[in-house]
């Protein structure tokens, strides 16, 4: 009997892989590509029954609605990435109170201190407080005062 383990990408041929392609030119269909699908529609049609203009028009319609929400979207993001840095970096100098990750107890321990320094290199920006030297996301943020404040007595 032949040997199929070979044959497959594991050790097991009864284990499935999970592969995610990523988004590139080959499996990604952008404007030019969409017209040179539509030229060859066009130039292998049926001349008996040729392809009714409203239907192209529709295509051609449907396409140009998903390219302006993709620049729109794109858009969106780059203005919702400059509003965070924008936020982050009026953070500094105010006195803030983090959530910080839950213990094994299962309580969620906060930290309160004054920011020193906001970090815009990563994908979401972050966020040191003095004499802390671990980063902070503005999503872990529950409480926000100005640093100078006089307490309640």
């Amino acid at each position: 009997m032949a040997d199929v383990s070979s044959v497959s990408g594991t050790s097991s041929p009864y284990t499935t892989g999970h592969y995610t392609p990523e988004s590139n030119e080959k499996n990604t269909l952008t404007i030019s590509s969409y017209f040179k699908l539509l030229s060859a529609q066009l130039a292998n049609q049926d001349y008996t029954s040729p392809m009714d203009n409203s239907e192209m028009l529709a295509q051609m319609s449907q396409m140009a609605m998903v390219q302006s929400l993709t620049s729109m979207t794109k858009s969106v993001e780059s203005q919702i990435a400059f509003a965070k840095q924008s936020y982050s970096v009026g953070m500094i100098g105010k006195e803030i109170t983090v959530m910080t990750e839950t213990d094994s107890t299962g309580q969620t321990a906060t930290k309160t201190g004054t920011v020193e320094a906001v970090y815009l290199t990563e994908d979401e920006p972050v966020i040191r407080l003095k004499g802390d030297t671990t980063d902070y996301k503005l999503s872990q943020i529950v409480n926000i005062k100005n640093a100078n404040e006089a307490q309640p007595i």
